[in-house]
């Protein structure tokens, strides 16, 4: 469901790091194998599989892959029971004061985690048609708020 929030952050120069569950990337393998190759890395995203029950792993390879640079931006969408233990172990990746969005699918929505952090909530409802698109637009538009400086807030997208 972020797939399209990262690819508009790669196209805006960002490094983007996705932790996730599965695989979200294209396989290095099959056809356009020599294409995706001749990308730089940093024009598309790294990977890293997530195993929420393991968050102090989880930092260590996101931190592997940035390879000492400071997180200026966290997205994180990250199921509630998992949500405290995550955030907690990859706050120190971040820089000072980076924003963080949080991205939730019910309430209601709890205090932010990294109080330390501006964060900026996104609250996803239904969407009848084209969810992930409409998802991916939602917590960009909190992406660019907590770019810009906003005030925290929570935003709520969907019915």
């Amino acid at each position: 469901m972020l797939a399209g929030c990262a690819e508009r952050l790669v196209a805006r120069g960002w490094r983007v790091v996705l932790p996730c569950r599965t695989q979200p990337l294209m396989a290095d393998d099959g056809p356009g194998r020599a294409a995706r190759a001749s990308l730089a890395r940093g024009h598309r995203p790294t990977w890293v599989r997530a195993d929420w029950g393991k968050p102090r792993e989880l930092a260590a390879e996101v931190g592997y892959e940035l390879a000492g640079h400071p997180v200026n931006l966290l997205v994180a969408w990250v199921h509630e029971s998992y949500r405290t233990a995550v955030l907690t172990a990859v706050a120190p990746l971040l820089a000072e004061h980076a924003p963080v969005v949080e991205v939730h699918t019910s309430a209601p929505v709890p205090d932010p985690v990294l109080a330390e952090h501006p964060t900026q909530q996104v609250l996803i409802g239904h969407f009848p048609h084209d969810a992930a698109r409409h998802t991916g637009q939602a917590v960009l538009d909190a992406v660019v708020r907590a770019l810009e400086g906003k005030p925290p807030s929570l935003h709520q997208a969907g019915g």
